[in-house]
């Protein structure tokens, strides 16, 4: 059936492709390799091309009315760290950490073994998660 099978299990699995992926993916296993995808290349394939992992996607040119913009999404929020900052980690596997504060709190005595716990104070430091 070629794409209208690939636009069936998309609607019914809720894979997310574009025009653009059904064309691809068409292409791919109808032309190239001459079978149809398993349900678990299906899947794999729509959490690749997902927008949470699809990076490359904030990296490209930004064009905004017919103008090509001079700096990528990517580049644009990444240059608020040029100054001083509260930033410790930034843009590491979608997280970023924020200089935090001293804090009393619950540690084993004797990591990894059976031990008593005491309070020390610590620098914690928060970490924040984005999911794109």
């Amino acid at each position: 059936e070629g794409r209208v099978a690939l636009e069936r299990l998309n609607e019914e699995m809720g894979l997310g492709f574009d025009d653009f992926d059904l064309d691809y993916y068409t292409d791919v296993f109808k032309n190239k390799l001459g079978r149809n995808p398993t349900d678990v290349e299906c899947f794999d394939m729509g959490q690749s091309n997902s927008e949470h992992s699809r990076h490359w996607f904030f990296g490209g040119t930004m064009i905004h009315d017919g103008t090509p913009r001079p700096h990528t999404l990517f580049r644009m929020v990444k240059d608020t760290l040029t100054q001083p900052n509260n930033s410790v980690i930034a843009f590491h596997d979608n997280s970023s950490s924020i200089r935090g504060y001293k804090a009393v709190a619950l540690h084993p005595t004797d990591p990894g073994r059976a031990c008593e716990f005491a309070t020390e104070e610590r620098e914690y430091h928060p970490i924040l998660t984005a999911e794109t």
